[in-house]
């Protein structure tokens, strides 16, 4: 009874975690067409403008050749922000260091679960067995360290404390206690067979034996999974549309008419908030077609 109340639970998880990322996805890519950066350098540029922050807007008559974008670098930059966290190690060095743990212990055991579910055949095979472990434990020791430092430093910093609501706090004490799970379980005798056959038993459809602290941690991993996409840690998928379509959108403008009308469409919202330099009340498309009077300056 208590496998499949954990099975239901597991599958229910998934669900409301595909369900979740999809909204969140969608709601992203159909927001109104962002306003353009123009920050320097842009990751596709040729490695030669990179290097000083250049643009392919410096080339004479660059309008009249095609723009020529660099797909390695756009790959090198996303892989130093993904593995090495480069931007928080150049920003908070302090914060980092707890980061940098905790996004690699969770990448470890993301990548164990995925290896487990194919080769969960074939764990008798020892080697494999021992790899897996290894990961296992070196995933769930890496996220209690992080997880546990992040929220101590959220706590203790002042700074960091205002940006930290009650949820950010809940998030990193539920996966130092995911942490400590996986590593418990990974150093059980049965720990890694006994997680393969579950996720075995999850496509099949079969009964799997689970002892009391895998069930444990399968069930709260379940819980993250399953609210994960309601939380500020769906930046996973939203730091694709931060960087390729706003830090790095510098395509110039076209005659492309489904461009043309997101444009349009931004331009007749109205104005909602006040300032002496806008005129509440009008649409974009106004304030940007007029020039305002200078603050203070009688018009009469």
């Amino acid at each position: 009874m208590a496998e499949t109340v954990l099975m239901t639970w597991v599958g229910c998880s998934l669900g409301i975690f595909i369900v979740g990322c999809t909204w969140r996805i969608l709601r992203y890519a159909l927001t109104p067409v962002h306003l353009r950066w123009d920050l320097y350098p842009v990751a596709h540029e040729p490695a030669a403008r990179r290097e000083h922050g250049g643009s392919y807007m410096e080339e004479l008559n660059w309008w009249a050749h095609p723009q020529r974008r660099s797909l390695a670098g756009e790959v090198l930059a996303m892989a130093e922000e993904i593995i090495f966290l480069k931007a928080v190690l150049r920003n908070n060095r302090r914060l980092w260091l707890r980061s940098l743990p905790f996004h690699w212990g969770l990448y470890l055991l993301a990548v164990t679960t995925l290896v487990m579910i194919p080769l969960s055949a074939g764990l008798a095979w020892r080697p494999l067995t021992f790899l897996l472990q290894a990961a296992g434990l070196g995933g769930g020791g890496l996220l209690l360290i992080g997880a546990a430092g992040l929220l101590f430093l959220r706590i203790t910093d002042r700074e960091l404390a205002l940006y930290t609501s009650p949820l950010d706090r809940v998030n990193l004490g539920l996966l130092a206690i995911f942490g400590a799970l996986s590593t418990a379980v990974a150093s059980s005798q049965s720990g890694v067979t006994g997680a393969a056959s579950l996720l075995a038993s999850l496509a099949t459809g079969r009964h799997a034996a689970v002892t009391l602290l895998l069930g444990i941690q399968i069930a709260v991993g379940g819980l993250f999974i399953a609210y994960l996409p309601f939380t500020k840690m769906i930046h996973f998928a939203a730091k694709y549309f931060t960087y390729h379509k706003v830090r790095w959108d510098d395509a110039p403008r076209t005659e492309d008419t489904r461009m043309a009308r997101r444009l349009q469409s931004a331009l007749d919202y109205r104005v909602e908030w006040s300032a002496d330099h806008v005129q509440t009340g009008s649409t974009w498309g106004q304030v940007a077609a007029s020039m305002p009077d200078a603050p203070g300056k009688d018009t009469d």
